[in-house]
């Protein structure tokens, strides 16, 4: 009886979305292709479009309102009429917890501190940023460089072709959390399966995929639970250590807080590092001169990865609530509403970036919302930037030049997040790299001091 049911109740909620999807693209103006694969393959044109008509528009498939120019969004995320935490919207909650199911209740009831507001968010982040200082971060190269030397070893030196994001970009920061939790080598691949599935709850139309994630998430929260009691009796240097230890003003995470901020770490920064690799190597390929000159230094490097977060960022959207009725560009704004701030939107506003569709590795000033905003701005941005930069100097090192090996890409199905499947490239494997001409040698592997160029976008991260 209770699978009869939730088959009716999901072919309702299908049917309800297909219906206020059309009232959006007839009334309200917020949707402009009605076919989800187009939008997919280019998302850009439709934030483009929406911006011109105004940069907060009514959506009402998504009960509140759809904002995509760069200065609103950047503006809302450091509102504090605006919440985090999806249970103080009890229709959205009621159905994210009936399309997840009993298992995913843990993940829905013990929110992490992304999800959650001031004071409560101001306490955990003090906790938690103990485990990402910067010294620490950058301490990780050595263990961040011989893992991928580990990984590219595994690509046959005679192989015509291999593709990147299964061989490096997705399990390269699974592992890295894992190592930085101190989990075996033996059970890290779990972190790996644990992370594809989790990121199943951003999938609101696949309610397979919710319940999946529901059910990764008891499985994780069971294994650190272990790993945690494990740590108390033989505490070490790893991250899981010094988030039990960490302290501030005599308080310390409990026991449900240090399970959803491991979800968190594993998550944020699987998808969002292992998406960065790939948009960017992709974006590169795409560019040939702009190859060369992301090899030539490391000031170019890094621009480059900071222009691939604006151009193609790995989150596209993220989520907030109005908790106090306000105006906005002229839109009432009600209590309750949510609000989709779209982050690839607001990267693309020609009002914060000069040519916004073009990626261009030389832009001087880059801003972007990628990491977030305000007092959720990512812990996690540093060890991305060291991952991706590492993960580009090996490639530079081992392989003289790279082409793609496949003319179809397929950028998945989900709204929320943006990343290649795959990405096989064809490459003439080397010994040593020839200098190309023009440019000099790429920049030291061991050289790990993060200098990102282009300040004055810093302040917009």
């Amino acid at each position: 009886m209770n699978k009869l049911i939730y088959k009716i109740m999901t072919m309702a909620t299908q049917s309800a979305l297909w219906l206020l999807k059309r009232v959006d693209y007839y009334f309200a103006g917020s949707v402009i292709k009605l076919n989800n694969p187009d939008h997919i393959r280019d998302p850009y044109t439709t934030f483009n479009t929406l911006r011109e008509r105004s940069p907060v528009l009514r959506s009402y498939s998504n009960a509140g309102w759809i904002v995509t120019g760069f200065e609103q969004v950047s503006s809302l995320l450091r509102d504090r009429r605006i919440s985090s935490d999806m249970r103080k919207n009890t229709f959205f909650f009621s159905i994210l917890k009936f399309a997840m199911g009993e298992k995913g209740a843990a993940l829905l009831n013990n929110p992490n501190m992304l999800q959650r507001d001031a004071p409560d968010h101001t306490r955990l982040r003090k906790l938690v940023a103990k485990g990402f200082m910067h010294k620490y971060v950058q301490s990780l190269a050595p263990t961040i460089e011989r893992l991928v030397d580990e990984l590219v070893d595994t690509i046959p030196a005679d192989a015509d072709q291999f593709d990147v994001i299964e061989s490096l970009a997705k399990p390269l920061p699974a592992i890295v959390i894992a190592e930085m939790m101190g989990v075996p080598v033996s059970e890290r691949h779990l972190f790996e399966t644990w992370s594809e599935a989790l990121i199943g709850v951003s999938d609101l139309t696949s309610p397979i995929a919710m319940r999946t994630a529901g059910e990764a998430n008891l499985e994780m929260q069971n294994y650190i639970a272990t790993l945690a009691e494990d740590k108390r009796a033989n505490p070490g240097q790893d991250l899981i250590s010094q988030l039990i230890e960490a302290e501030e003003d005599f308080d310390k995470l409990s026991l449900d807080e240090l399970y959803s901020t491991c979800v968190l770490l594993l998550v944020a920064g699987h998808e969002t590092t292992t998406r960065l690799i790939g948009n960017c190597l992709y974006l590169l390929l795409k560019h040939p001169k702009q190859m060369k000159l992301a090899r030539s230094d490391e000031y170019c490097l890094m621009n480059a990865l900071e222009e691939s977060l604006r151009f193609e960022p790995p989150v596209q959207f993220t989520i907030r609530f109005v908790e106090e009725p306000f105006v906005l560009e002229d839109r009432s704004l009600k209590r309750g509403q949510m609000l989709m701030l779209s982050i690839a939107g607001a990267n693309r506003d020609p009002l914060a970036n000069e040519n916004p569709d073009q990626f261009d590795i030389e832009r001087e000033k880059i801003a972007h919302v990628s990491f977030g905003h305000g007092i959720h701005l990512c812990l996690g941005m540093s060890l991305a930037r060291l991952e991706a930069k590492i993960v580009f100097q090996k490639l530079f090192e081992r392989f003289e030049s790279l082409q793609f090996a496949e003319s179809e890409h397929n950028w998945g199905n989900n709204d929320f997040v943006r990343g290649l499947e795959t990405l096989t490239v064809k490459q003439p494997a080397v010994t040593s790299l020839t200098p190309l001409p023009g440019v000099s040698q790429p920049v030291p592997v061991s050289d790990h001091t993060l200098r990102i160029p282009g300040l004055t976008h810093q302040r917009y991260l």
